[in-house]
């Protein structure tokens, strides 16, 4: 299974989670690692958007990620069974608990959950400490840079 990411070059090719961790996202906490991708490159490239500010940043990489083809490997809970609240802004304490039992717990890969950007489309968490992780190849594909016109 392919999925996607829109990085800063310098982070593009990291396996730990380590940046999520730091203050933590919409399904972490701060001090729980844990991978954003979208499962297109599209989602990816509006969920950069919508996290970029005023400006447009520069130095950015489409990213591949290569995730094993094993369905086990993921959960991907019904909407009706996520937490009341996990699409708030500009977060949810209830989406990152609910991510952070998924992510300690360490039964799957990766957690595929709605967008709250697009709620028809879908992101994926993915474990960083999951012991399938080593078969998970990561690559960039190619500079990316968004149009001018999203901020004129």
């Amino acid at each position: 299974m392919f999925v996607w990411r829109i990085s800063r070059k310098e982070f593009a090719l990291d396996r730990t989670g380590y940046g999520a961790s730091i203050k933590g996202q919409r399904w972490n906490s701060a001090g729980i690692p844990a991978i954003y991708a979208g499962l297109s490159l599209e989602i990816a490239a509006m969920e950069k958007l919508v996290h970029t500010g005023s400006n447009l940043p520069l130095n950015l990489v489409v990213v591949r990620m290569t995730l094993p083809d094993d369905n086990s490997l993921y959960k991907i809970p019904p909407p009706d069974a996520l937490p009341d609240g996990w699409s708030a802004l500009p977060g949810s304490p209830t989406a990152a608990t609910y991510g952070d039992s998924f992510l300690l717990n360490g039964k799957y890969l990766g957690l595929i959950v709605p967008s709250a950007v697009i709620p028809e489309a879908r992101n994926i968490v993915i474990n960083p400490n999951h012991p399938m992780m080593k078969e998970v190849t990561i690559e960039i594909i190619r500079n990316f840079t968004f149009d001018s016109r999203l901020r004129s």
